[in-house]
This record gives structure tokens, C-alpha cells and sequence, in this order.
């Protein structure tokens, strides 16, 4: 029911920037997701906020580790799921070694998301998870919207979950 929920938020989300936002979509079987994702955030001009059910790739988290080192705030919230704390634990000290804050979602709440605002006006959000073996996935998709205040409402969101973390 959860997803069904999510789903249709999503739906309503991309409908509603359809009128005057720019779209992209990213399909497992043309491109190199993880490739895209690392030059995008690579290329952030200001904070990047990333909310992840679960975070077990190396390479992203490097590509989040040079935007924080290039200044910006990096923040992640993975869902603190006990698969999350036991795999993704070593990955989530070398973010935070590397200047990323790093919060678990321990709330009685599963976190579902898989979703990342740049540059407070970039959207990507999809069924594109950040763990090693998703590369190898044609079945991925990634929508990346350029509409500011779309990202403004997902970095509300990203706050909300953050905040309940603490």
C-alpha cells in the first residue's frame, strides 16, 4: 500500500512539473545510470541531498564525497533497516570520513525513497538504487527534472525525513 502511495505521489509530482519543467528519462537499457548520476552530481553547483532505501556503491558514494570536498553539503539518509546497518555501516563511515553527512532512518517508518535534489532545482528520483550490482540492471529507470520549485518541495521532504532520524 506504502508503494502504491509513493507511486502515485510521484505520478502527481511529474505531472504537475510537466508544464514547465525540463524532463529527462534515463532507461537501464540506453544508458549508463550510474555513469550519469556520478557526472550530474559531480557537476553540482550547490548542496546535494540524497535519500536512499538502501546505499551499498562505492562509486556513488566517491561521487558525493568530491561535491562535498568541492564545498558543498552533502547529506544521505538511508533507511536504518537492519540489512542497511549491517552491509551499508563501513560505506556510511568512509561518506562521513569524506565529509558527507550520513543519517540512518531509525523511525518506525521504512524509508522507501530513492531520490536526490541538486543545485536546489534538480530532481532525480527512480528505481535506480545505489548499490553495486544495479548497473547491471536494464530494468532501472531515472527521471531527472529541472524545476526549482519541485526541488524545493523534495528538499521539504528530505527535511522532514532527516529531522525524524535525529
Amino acid at each position: 500500500m506504502k508503494k502504491k502511495i509513493g507511486v502515485a505521489i510521484l505520478l502527481l509530482a511529474l505531472a504537475a512539473a510537466a508544464a514547465h519543467a525540463k524532463i529527462e528519462i534515463w532507461l537501464g537499457q540506453d544508458v549508463s545510470v550510474r555513469d550519469r548520476l556520478r557526472v550530474i552530481i559531480g557537476e553540482a553547483e550547490d548542496d546535494v541531498v540524497v535519500a536512499m532505501d538502501r546505499f551499498t556503491d562505492y562509486s556513488m558514494a566517491d561521487a558525493l564525497i568530491f561535491a562535498a570536498k568541492r564545498g558543498r553539503r552533502v547529506r544521505v539518509v538511508v533507511d536504518g533497516d537492519r540489512r542497511n546497518l549491517l552491509v551499508g555501516q563501513a560505506l556510511g563511515d568512509y561518506l562521513k570520513s569524506g565529509g558527507v553527512e550520513v543519517m540512518y532512518d531509525r523511525s518506525q517508518f521504512n524509508l522507501y525513497d530513492r531520490f536526490l535534489v541538486l543545485d536546489e532545482r534538480i530532481v532525480i528520483v527512480g528505481s535506480y538504487p545505489f548499490i553495486e550490482d544495479a548497473p547491471a540492471s536494464p530494468m532501472t529507470d531515472v527521471v531527472v527534472i529541472d524545476d526549482a520549485e519541485l526541488a524545493a518541495q523534495y528538499v521539504e521532504f528530505f527535511d522532514f525525513i532527516w529531522n525524524l532520524t535525529k
